[in-house]
């Protein structure tokens, strides 16, 4: 497949057919990675970056984040108990 690179905004790119990414599952986040003959983009699936809270203030936001989040999800139908610890939400 041919693509041609195109200006986006201060960047340039390509667009990626609806097809293609139907393939892969319409991933959020990719890796790109330069090869000896090119680029090669792949998906990253269910990979999680985390890191630690600096300090107590900086946990106790994280936990009232997503706390309200929760409660708000909860609370339009988009997020329900399903068992003792597990929930399921809705997209």
């Amino acid at each position: 497949m041919i693509r041609n690179i195109r200006k986006i905004g201060n960047s340039q790119g390509i667009i990626i057919p609806r097809d293609i990414l139907q393939e892969i599952g319409y991933p959020k986040t990719v890796e790109i990675t330069l090869t000896k003959g090119g680029i090669f983009i792949s998906p990253i699936a269910g990979k999680t970056i985390s890191r630690k809270p600096r300090n107590k203030d900086e946990t106790d936001g994280f936990y009232d984040l997503m706390k309200s989040k929760l409660e708000s999800n909860i609370a339009i139908g988009k997020t329900r108990w399903i068992g003792n610890r597990e929930m399921e939400r809705r997209i």
